[in-house]
């Protein structure tokens, strides 16, 4: 029994041999230009969120730990450890939509559809160079004495 091909994994790719056939009156350079254009401010979003929330997760962490150092020390007033405990309590919460944020982002970049820039990366990077050494008095020697 032959298995039919399996093209779902191609499903998810937004590069097309079709964008050559473009509408007459549509320039066409300038159209892939534009989805180009679009793409890359796409990413550059993307990357913008990213950095927004990994630093506003680090400035929440310090404070949580600032708060901790805080509370730690034992002259403290009821209203100041109550205050104290309130604002840990906020944060806490925030590091729980921290993470959901997260979540979302990496569903997002892993749904997203590869494109000309995303759909391949450098696995390893390594150069061969194949030199010949010239042959040294001795093994010059040794093929003289083989020759005859």
């Amino acid at each position: 029994v032959k298995m039919p091909l399996d093209y779902s994994k191609w499903k998810k790719i937004e590069v097309s041999d079709d964008e050559d056939d473009t509408h007459p009156n549509i320039h066409t350079p300038s159209l892939f230009r534009w989805r180009h254009q679009a793409r890359l401010e796409r990413m550059a979003e993307r990357k913008e969120e990213k950095e927004k929330l990994a630093e506003q997760k680090s400035s929440a962490e310090k404070r949580v730990q600032d708060i901790q150092e805080k509370l730690k020390v034992h002259g403290l007033d009821e209203k100041e450890r109550m205050k104290l405990e309130l604002e840990m309590n906020d944060l806490k919460r925030q590091e729980v939509e921290f993470l959901k944020k997260e979540k979302e982002l990496e569903d997002k970049e892993r749904l997203e559809p590869w494109n000309v820039d995303t759909i391949g990366h450098e696995a390893f990077s390594s150069s061969d160079l194949h030199v010949e050494t010239p042959l040294t008095d001795f093994s010059n020697a040794l093929l003289e004495v083989k020759s005859t």
